[in-house]
């Protein structure tokens, strides 16, 4: 008779179909269903082929480590965790590698932010000839969360990618710049004129269709709106991430960003410094909403140095700085300066925290010093990239085709 495999009560497991080579799980045999640790999670595809995009933290207290992920969706199911409560997810069945052996299992998503264990192995991924001995750990090999410091993709995955560009002005000279260095990257950068798209809206085959012509399948979408009424631009943001592509900024980050009172909002209940204000129902009027969203009441503090953060996946990769003064428009003078490496220094994780709130990808935020400390004061989803890239001599647009490479990767082979 076969030995049996042996697990303990916690082992190292690996999920190779999702790029996650090396997660450190609880085996529970109390609980039912598997349980994979997202921290977000994006459903697309079509009525026929449900798809959900998640990311993962595969090391507890690491959140600078993410996975990108993309699996087919096989179910939904009411979960009730062990305080009780009881909530639907979303099912995927992906392959689960442990020690020697590697077998199909069906995993909910959820996030488990606050637990010591990224997954969960429930019993009915334990099979028929496995057992489970409570008073051992890691009976299998271990593994190491160093892995992740490797590439997880072959390096001939590196292929073309087809990225769209959505922008009321196509000939704009940032926006060629950016298309002149993804295709020197190699990759095909096509113009989408938002006043020339519009959008089929069907439920097994929805499509985007330019001056009546269908838009072929893109990996990415990088959103450039420009000003005016973000409805509509959200709506082709949200069409493209229905057909699978990678979007920097997401639709619902654009209307989030639109809305001046709500970003000020998230971002205090998030707890980052923004001006104080009292909001009354005129004021809240989002037809006066401009993409500085937070710069109304700034100016009444005593302000240092205004510090312009570029960032691009999460990353401030370009600040430059000037003088603040006490005026309405904080466009209003353009020298900008690199040279002020403290005040850069002091407002760079206020900036990146201000971009993780809002979910954005790609931005520019403004934070401003004070005697109380730096404030948030502005936030954009349209950064003035050839402004940044020309007082920094940062490779900014560089940097924005480089993330979506990796980005892409991640999620699909």
């Amino acid at each position: 008779m076969a030995e049996p495999f042996v697990l303990g009560w916690e082992e190292w497991v690996g999920l190779p179909d999702l790029d996650l080579p090396a997660i450190k799980a609880k085996v529970d045999t109390g609980a039912k269903t598997s349980a994979l640790h997202a921290f977000f999670i994006e459903p697309f595809g079509s009525a026929t082929r449900p798809m959900v995009r998640f990311g993962v933290h595969p090391i507890p207290g690491r959140n600078d480590v993410t996975v990108l992920c993309t699996a087919e969706v096989v179910d939904h199911r009411e979960v009730t965790s062990s305080n009780g409560e009881s909530e639907t997810r979303y099912v995927i069945r992906t392959s689960l590698k442990l020690g020697d052996r590697t077998w199909p299992v069906e995993l909910t998503l959820a996030n488990r932010e606050t637990m010591s264990y990224r997954m969960l192995i429930g019993r009915q991924a334990i099979q028929d000839d496995m057992l489970v001995d409570p008073a051992t750990s890691f009976r299998q090999p271990r593994l190491s969360y160093r892995r992740y410091d490797m590439p997880t993709r072959p390096a001939e995955d590196r292929r073309t990618l087809r990225i769209a560009l959505l922008t009321q002005k196509p000939d704009n000279a940032t926006n060629r710049r950016i298309q002149r260095v993804a295709e020197r990257r190699g990759h095909e950068l096509v113009m989408v004129d938002r006043n020339r798209v519009s959008l089929f809206i069907d439920t097994s085959e929805p499509a985007i269709l330019m001056d009546g012509t269908t838009v072929e399948s893109c990996d990415a979408l990088i959103v450039r709106p420009g000003r005016g009424t973000p409805t509509f631009s959200a709506a082709v943001a949200r069409q493209f991430e229905t057909l699978g592509a990678v979007v920097l900024n997401g639709a619902d980050a654009l209307l989030r960003v639109a809305d001046p009172l709500a970003s000020r909002q998230l971002l205090a209940r998030a707890g980052i410094p923004v001006p104080a204000a009292a909001v009354s129902s005129a004021a809240a009027d989002p037809d006066a909403a401009d993409r500085h969203v937070l710069a109304d009441g700034y100016s009444s503090r005593s302000l240092g140095t205004l510090v312009r953060h570029t960032i691009v996946g999460g990353r401030a990769i370009a600040s430059m700085s000037r003088g603040a003064h006490d005026e309405d428009d904080i466009d209003a003078t353009p020298e900008w300066r690199i040279d002020d490496t403290e005040a850069v220094a002091a407002t760079r994780g206020h900036a990146e925290r201000a971009a993780r709130a809002l979910v954005l990808e790609l931005a520019g935020v403004d934070v401003v010093t004070t005697r109380q400390g730096p404030l948030v004061v502005g936030v954009t989803v349209a950064p003035a990239l050839s402004i940044a890239e020309r007082v920094t001599e940062a490779a900014i647009c560089e940097a924005i085709i480089v993330y979506i490479e990796q980005t892409v990767r991640q999620r699909v082979k």
